[in-house]
């Protein structure tokens, strides 16, 4: 648990607080805003970890993986030759480092009796990671006349579900 924005951008800072997710030792909206990205898989239980998210931030922003989280990521680092994304993705495969798949439809489920906030409609983030771009081809000298004539498509890997609260808005479910 991090309360600094700037350690998410990978710049460093000092450890805040080291505590289990699923019993935060906080008092109730003890924080205006929290952010829970790409945690929830790897806990033991999830739903625990959400009523917690829930009962100490007013207001928060929850992401997850589309997927499984590391096959697609897998094939994208090898055709971009990207040894990092490829060997990130191959250690959680064999780390079995996701324990759950987590979809929308969860978070809906386990907050359902919550009568704080209600969600938005869950969204695919803006975050992607771009395929297939042979780097040889799209840097140096020669890129632009590679882009012009041969039209290298990119597409566009969108790999996590974005979720937030409506602060200030009954869930009457």
């Amino acid at each position: 648990m991090d309360v600094d924005y700037e350690t998410q951008t990978h710049v460093e800072s000092k450890l805040n607080v080291r505590e289990d997710a699923h019993h935060l030792p906080f008092r109730d909206s003890a924080f205006s805003f929290g952010r829970c990205w790409h945690v929830l898989e790897h806990l033991d239980n999830p739903k625990e970890a959400l009523l917690e998210l829930r009962r100490t931030c007013e207001r928060f922003d929850v992401r997850f993986p589309v997927d499984e989280g590391y096959y697609m990521q897998m094939i994208i680092g090898f055709l971009n030759l990207d040894l990092q994304t490829f060997l990130g993705a191959y250690r959680t495969l064999r780390g079995r480092f996701h324990l759950w798949r987590i979809s929308p439809s969860f978070i809906e489920r386990s907050l359902i009796g919550q009568t704080k906030y209600s969600f938005s409609a869950a969204t695919v983030s803006d975050r992607f990671i771009g395929y297939p771009s042979p780097r040889i081809l799209l840097s140096g000298r020669k890129s632009r006349l590679f882009k012009r004539f041969f039209r290298i498509p990119i597409g566009k890997y969108y790999y996590e579900w974005k979720v937030e609260d409506q602060a200030g808005q009954v869930d009457t479910q």
